[in-house]
């Protein structure tokens, strides 16, 4: 009697992307077969998946075709064992479902008779040699890339700044371009510690720096600038950074202080902090005799040490730090008076953060959409390349431009998530340490500290006559601290003078000018 049969073919489209798998050559090679055995093909279904499970629209399709067809199919025909599976467990459990149903698996290509026992040590064989393949073949190009970049060669996504050439030996190396000298401004820029990330990219935008804000943020953070190569841990091997062969654009020492500058570690200030919670002020002042700098250590005396703040130049100023930290928490104290103020301004932010809140949801949506339409984009190119009308390469091009961008859209998704749910914490926390500065101040670390007075007063300040003085004071602070009517001025004019000046401070008025507290 003539025996029937399936066919099924699979690839996927990686798989026909970066090794020709063809549908059709399957086809044209599987109904020859059967042609050549006198073997009858009733039924005839093709995957573009993966066959790492069974959870394949078509396998699904097939499988169902069998229950309603009891009987009537002999043969499930493939050209090889790992176009039916690539996982020996679920290859099994499948082989004896089919059994139940009347149905012998078989790949033309590579024969075996089920029914003998030590076949199946040569299924195992050929179900895991392609992945073994795979695997060989990825760890190659692991090995391969990390021996690149400990020889100093950048691989993978050039960095803004640099475009691809070829050295003295032939080999791929990276270049400075013609964005190179805005990259150097950018960092220039940012270390100057005058603008926030967000503030020194739009500036650096209409410079002619043609980049997003998330690649901004990347560009800003990447040591290859500096002409070192970061490897990973992997395995047994330690991280580590080597000398790359390209031409560094910045040096250490800038990269290191915007690296500080957008951690929170480094205000705009010449300061030497120090290690002693006695002297929370050294670095901060300067002397009113000579305008040198005044330092801070300690004396043994009786009873123990006593500290003071004293000139470096070896002018005689010398005063009590216990004096000088007492009289600094006074004048701590004068700057949170006005709650009035402090609780508009708060209302005023509140204000502006829920307001924004529905442009934050048509952002989210609009983010949403470009996925969907990014997730079309890849399954249209999908099937021009199974209808080959491309080829791999632009569809490889294609897939991994749709990669980046959506990598970028999910990151401002969560920046959006993230300042909708911590704001108010973030406001909260702000404005309890502005109504309680001193309690703050006095309940804080040394580098807690040092922070809020380096975020207040961005010059230096002189200590004279029992109080102090200084050119400059952040202009949030003199906002919140002044004798202002509240009721005189709007919630949005408030919240506008707020947003406007709190990321930058500048000068009052000419030099004459000072702030005494």
């Amino acid at each position: 009697m003539k025996k029937t049969a399936i066919i099924y073919i699979r690839v996927s489209t990686d798989e026909q992307a970066e090794k020709g798998y063809s549908l059709q050559h399957q086809e044209e090679r599987l109904r020859k077969y059967c042609e050549l055995h006198d073997i009858n093909v009733i039924g005839f279904f093709k995957d573009d998946h993966s066959a790492k499970t069974f959870n394949r629209p078509e396998f699904k399709k097939l499988l169902e075709f069998l229950k309603k067809h009891k009987k009537v199919v002999d043969l499930l025909l493939f050209t090889k064992w790992d176009r039916f599976s690539r996982n020996a467990g679920d290859a099994y459990f499948m082989i004896n479902s089919l059994g139940k149903l009347g149905v012998e698996p078989q790949a033309i290509e590579q024969p075996l008779d089920l029914e003998i026992p030590e076949n199946k040590i040569m299924l195992a064989f050929y179900l895991a040699a392609p992945e073994v393949e795979n695997d060989r073949r990825a760890l190659n190009i692991i090995v391969g890339m990390r021996r690149a970049k400990k020889d100093g060669r950048w691989m993978g996504r050039i960095p803004h700044g640099y475009s691809r050439a070829r050295d003295e030996m032939d080999k791929p190396i990276i270049v400075p371009n013609e964005e190179a000298p805005l990259i150097v401004k950018a960092y220039k820029l940012l270390a100057k510690g005058l603008y926030p990330v967000e503030e020194a990219w739009r500036i650096m935008e209409k410079q002619g720096l043609k980049i997003g804000k998330n690649q901004f943020w990347e560009l800003i953070q990447n040591p290859a600038y500096t002409g070192k190569i970061f490897i990973r841990e992997y395995k047994d091997e330690e991280e580590q950074s080597v000398i790359g062969r390209h031409k560094p654009l910045i040096t250490e020492e800038l990269f290191n202080r915007v690296q500080d500058f957008i951690n929170g570690r480094r205000k705009n200030l010449p300061v030497k902090y120090c290690k002693r919670n006695d002297l929370p002020l050294r670095g901060f002042l300067i002397c009113p005799r000579c305008g040198k700098n005044l330092t801070g250590s300690a004396s043994k005396g009786n009873g123990g040490k006593y500290f003071y703040y004293h000139c470096l130049k070896g002018c005689k100023e010398r005063v009590k730090a216990e004096t000088v930290n007492r009289r600094f928490l006074d004048a701590l104290s004068t700057i949170s008076s006005n709650k009035n103020v402090i609780d508009y301004y708060y209302a005023a932010i509140d204000d502006l953060f829920k307001s924004n809140a529905q442009q934050k949801i048509k952002s989210v949506k609009k983010i949403h959409e470009q996925l969907q339409q990014n997730e079309e984009q890849v399954f249209k190119a999908q099937q021009f390349l199974l209808e080959q009308k491309i080829d791999s390469n632009d569809y490889k091009s294609m897939k991994k431009r749709y990669e980046r961008q959506n990598d970028d859209l999910v990151k401002q998704e969560a920046q959006f998530g993230i300042m909708n749910a911590e704001y108010k914490k973030y406001l909260d926390w702000d404005f309890t340490l502005i109504k309680n500065l001193s309690k703050g101040f006095e309940k804080a670390d040394l580098e807690g500290k040092q922070k809020i007075i380096g975020s207040i007063f961005p010059e230096k300040m002189i200590f004279t006559k029992n109080q102090f003085r200084t050119r400059k004071m952040n202009t949030v602070v003199q906002l919140i601290s002044q004798n202002t009517n509240e009721k005189s001025r709007n919630k949005k004019d408030l919240a506008l003078a707020l947003s406007a000046k709190s990321d930058k401070v500048g000068p009052l008025g000419l030099e004459p000018s000072t702030h005494r507290l």
